[in-house]
């Protein structure tokens, strides 16, 4: 177990059991007509015990959280009072409201189901026919955009095409939406399979697939015209938030969608945080329409799979990081008595360097492909041991795994400190820093660099660990022996989603990757990050200098079998990666240099129509400058495929 799984809290804990035992006929199937297949009739005894929280003052927390946010709002704007206290008090309407929950099958038909975990490299079953469902619907798209007869295009030959935003917070956001975009006009967004977002890149992910987005005719268009109606403040302005709620067509339903995953997380017996609080502002803000009532399936990351039924819209995939720190970890003193010399083996385990490890959230699975362990999204939120689900709660809110998603405030100093080295210009100043920074870390030692450099100042949300015992006893020390696991941004790692989208299961041929982060101010940056990465995978990777702009980089990716972390496993299928960064375009504006500009800053949350236009102009214009290349390789890669299964060389 590690440290990080001890939850601090000041509250006090009152535990209430609930048995209901129900006659039920398990269907393995939901309206998808994807999930369990096995049907049997059985009685059901189900036992939900609920965490009822109280502080010190003896109030609940949702009323010390209510009270608090109308102090504040009072203070700032006493007239909102008046209007908007209806919506206040259904905060205090939370509670019960989740713990009705905790019992509603027809809202949440998961609690019918048991979960387990899937302990495999390749992709799930659901995936893989997502996949052929894809390629025989873009069939005739893919022969439009190459400029061949559809006669000519066999499915087989059709490269797996996955398109990857970075992070850089509402920056990143905006600008993959504009690529994009620019991709849709080109006719190839239509022709891709999977689409990865990092940090912000995963919250225009996020946006698109819901019911206000995806719906509408061009679901691109209603994006960016989204972000213009729902930017205008801050997520954290109180008055902003009250009046996004006021302004739906039941703003009861809305607090509850945005806010009611908090007191369901509370009522499985997990503390909330900064973070959990922080998804749902961000939800406020980009996952909430008008008509809340009718938007309970988009705030469910499983219920995203509607949208891929037939192979419709490519397979979002988001992410987030685990970050192991070996020398937090520990065995519960029963598990421990079992190890033999175990205060030895925790010394030596102790010495081990920290490292990143990948999760993947798609509407079919979550997991990590370094265990490797992958859970039914729909279970996110349960606890596991054994692999196997000990409970049955509703699926954990959306809106909180978008706080995940993008949760930079929770990186650890290190990436601070390059942070900072990469904004002081060059010159005696940085070089002086450098110097201190690098003499007072040779100072106190390697481990001790490790720890300082690995400590988070803002803690990360607490989770179920869903692979928890994962094998049985003697248990070994790391992550699959800690009940808890903890979320960062993938942005400390990588700032493309390369990990997921060179999934050795999933055979993607060509990699798009439009790189709005702030590092572009350097391109060494991106090149350290690619080394890592192709290190990691065990991948040569080699420039084509022939194809190269400012705009585009293409590499060629070959895997080599030797992916050198000892936890990553290899890439096993070569792939052509096409490096889009996000620089200043004379065509558009000289002066607007998008990683710097202090409007595009990563902890901005406030933007204007005319800022946002902006943003997209670039995108676009980059994205022309570099179009023919793009179809070039993709048509390349085609006939490559193409000759390799007609035996021809």
């Amino acid at each position: 177990m590690s440290e990080d799984s001890k939850l601090e809290s000041s509250t006090q804990s009152v535990s209430v059991t609930q048995e209901s035992t129900t006659v039920a006929q398990t269907t393995s199937t939901n309206d998808d007509g994807v999930g369990i297949t096995a049907q049997q009739t059985k009685v059901i005894t189900d036992k939900t015990t609920t965490v009822e929280t109280t502080s010190p003052s003896g109030q609940s927390w949702v009323t010390e959280t209510r009270e608090k946010v109308v102090s504040f709002v009072s203070k700032i704007f006493p007239a909102s009072l008046k209007v908007d206290s209806s919506v206040i008090r259904e905060f205090d309407k939370l509670d019960d409201k989740a713990k009705q929950a905790l019992n509603d099958q027809a809202r949440y038909p998961e609690l019918q189901w048991d979960a387990s975990v899937r302990c495999s490299l390749d992709i799930c079953d659901e995936e893989k026919q997502f996949i052929r469902a894809r390629k025989e619907f873009i069939r005739d798209k893919f022969a439009k955009y190459i400029g061949v007869d559809v006669d000519d295009v066999h499915v087989d030959d059709i490269p797996i095409i996955g398109f990857g935003g970075s992070g850089g917070g509402f920056r990143a956001m905006i600008a993959t939406t504009g690529y994009v975009y620019g991709l849709q006009k080109s006719g190839l967004y239509d022709c891709g399979t999977y689409y990865g977002g990092v940090s912000g890149s995963c919250w225009n992910l996020a946006a698109q697939y819901t019911s206000i987005i995806s719906e509408q005719d061009n679901p691109l268009e209603a994006l960016i015209d989204h972000f213009k109606k729902r930017l205008d403040h801050h997520i954290a302005n109180p008055h902003a938030v009250i009046k996004s709620l006021t302004a739906t067509t039941s703003p009861e339903q809305a607090v509850e969608l945005v806010f009611g995953g908090l007191a369901q997380k509370k009522q499985t017996g997990l503390n909330t945080g900064i973070i959990d609080i922080y998804g749902a502002l961000l939800a406020t803000r980009l996952l909430l329409g008008n008509d809340p009532v009718n938007q309970t399936r988009d705030f469910k990351l499983s219920e995203q799979k509607r949208y891929l039924k037939g192979g419709k819209h490519p397979m979002p995939i988001y992410t987030a990081l685990h970050h192991s720190r070996p020398w937090k970890d520990f065995l519960k003193p029963e598990d421990a008595a079992q190890v033999p010399n175990y205060k030895e083996v925790l010394k030596e385990h102790q010495k081990i360097k920290d490292h990143y490890r990948w999760f993947e959230f798609t509407p079919f699975e979550i997991g990590c492909d370094e265990i490797p362990a992958f859970i039914p999204s729909w279970a996110f939120g349960r606890r596991f041991e054994f692999r196997k689900s000990i409970d049955r709660v509703p699926e954990q809110n959306f809106g909180l795994e978008i706080g995940v998603f993008g949760a930079a405030p929770c990186a650890p100093i290190i990436i601070d400190i390059r942070q900072i080295e990469h904004v002081i210009p060059e010159g005696w100043l940085k070089n002086t820093l450098q110097k201190s920074y690098d003499g007072v870390m040779e100072d106190i030692g390697e481990q001790r660099q490790w720890k300082f450099e690995g400590h988070h100042v803002i803690p990360e949300a607490n989770n179920h660990n869903f692979f928890y015992h994962l094998d049985p006893p003697p248990y070994k020390l790391g992550t699959t022996n800690s009940p808890i696991l903890h979320f960062i941004d993938a942005g400390a790692s990588n700032d493309l989603p390369l990990y997921p989208l060179t999934h050795p299961g999933r055979k993607v041929d060509i990699i798009m990757g439009f790189d709005s982060s702030s590092q572009i101010i350097e391109s060494s940056f991106f090149e350290e990050e690619q080394k890592i990465f192709t290190s990691r995978r065990g991948i040569n990777s080699t420039k084509r200098q022939d194809l190269c702009s400012k705009y585009l980089e293409v590499y060629d990716y070959e895997p080599n079998g030797n992916a050198q972390d000892g936890y990553t496993p290899p890439m096993t299928h070569p792939a052509t990666f096409l490096y889009l960064p996000f620089l200043p375009n004379d065509k558009v504006d000289p002066t607007f240099v998008p990683s710097t500009a202090k409007f595009c800053a990563f902890n901005n949350f406030t933007y204007t129509s005319e800022q946002i236009d902006l943003i997209v102009k670039l995108a676009l214009q980059n994205w022309s400058e570099v179009e023919s290349t793009v179809k070039n390789v993709i048509k390349g890669v085609w006939e490559k495929k193409r000759a390799a299964r007609l035996g021809q060389t």
